[in-house]
Order: structure tokens, then C-alpha cells, then sequence
């Protein structure tokens, strides 16, 4: 089981409850990931295509700012998407105990009031309002029974 913690990648949802100071606690097997990674923090943006807040370390945003390093500088596009992230982005501050407050302009623009999910994704996790989630989930649960999405082939590990 301490390997599943120990990864490196935000796994899991989480529920969890805004209390009446507005904090939350940041799930422990993603405090582990953040620890296990020596990375130099977490930083929270509005999601680019979904009603969601995305979370990422610190050097994901510094991949994140190379991929834009791609574009034109000076682009629409490249300018658009620095502001969409590094604009908007804040970096999470969580006590020892993992408790934290999550920027009230954030969760109202995704609809959270007061119970909401950390949702790992690997490299990466979100933060949803439940009932937004369970939609996202049933919408992709029927593209994937109908082709639309297809799970990529993942090759067998050597034993």
C-alpha cells in the first residue's frame, strides 16, 4: 500500500468539505505525491475547457511555460493561453495537516460552494464541484462505449 502512496502521481478522488473558514484539507496521498516529487510547490488555475480548477506542481507549470515557448511570441494564441494560466494562476499554501484555503474567485467560477472532489490525474489533479463531475463522468463513460474516445494501447510490463 505504501507504494501506491509513494508514486509520484496524484491518484484517487477525494471528497472533501469547504469548513466554515473556508479551508479544506488537501488529500494526503497528494501531499505524499508533491513530497515524493521534491517539488517546489502547487499552483491552482481555472481549467482551460472544463468548469474545473486545475492543480499542478511547480515544474509542471515550468514544462507548461516551455510548450508555450513553441508559439510565435507575440501570438494570439501564445498570449491568450499565458494569460488563461499563468494569469490566473495561485499557488496553494497547506498547513502540516494538510489544511488549506482554496481562492474564493476560483471556486465560484466553477460552482463550488461547499463540497467538492479532488480528482488525480496522473501528472496532474482537478478540483470539481460533485454533481459537475458526475456529468463529466457519465459524458465520458458514453463516448468511450460508443468509440468516440479510445483508451490508447498500453504495452505489458517485462516480468
Amino acid at each position: 500500500m505504501s507504494a501506491f502512496l509513494n508514486t509520484g502521481l496524484f491518484l484517487s478522488s477525494h471528497p472533501c468539505r469547504i469548513d466554515g473558514k473556508g479551508r479544506v484539507s488537501f488529500p494526503l496521498p497528494f501531499r505524499n505525491a508533491v513530497a515524493s516529487r521534491e517539488s517546489k510547490g502547487v499552483f491552482l488555475f481555472r481549467a482551460l475547457t472544463e468548469d474545473t480548477i486545475e492543480g499542478v506542481t511547480a515544474e509542471r507549470m515550468d514544462d507548461m511555460s516551455a510548450a508555450l515557448d513553441q508559439l510565435e511570441p507575440g501570438s494570439e494564441d501564445r498570449a491568450a493561453l499565458e494569460r488563461a494560466i499563468f494569469g490566473n494562476a495561485v499557488q496553494l499554501q497547506y498547513e502540516n495537516d494538510g489544511r488549506c484555503s482554496l481562492p474564493k474567485a476560483l471556486l465560484e467560477q466553477v460552482g463550488i460552494a461547499s463540497d467538492l472532489i479532488f480528482v488525480g490525474r496522473g501528472e496532474t489533479f482537478q478540483i470539481w464541484e460533485p454533481s459537475a463531475l458526475a456529468r463529466k463522468d457519465n459524458e465520458l463513460r458514453e463516448k468511450l462505449k460508443t468509440g468516440q474516445i479510445r483508451m490508447p494501447i498500453i504495452p505489458a510490463r517485462p516480468r
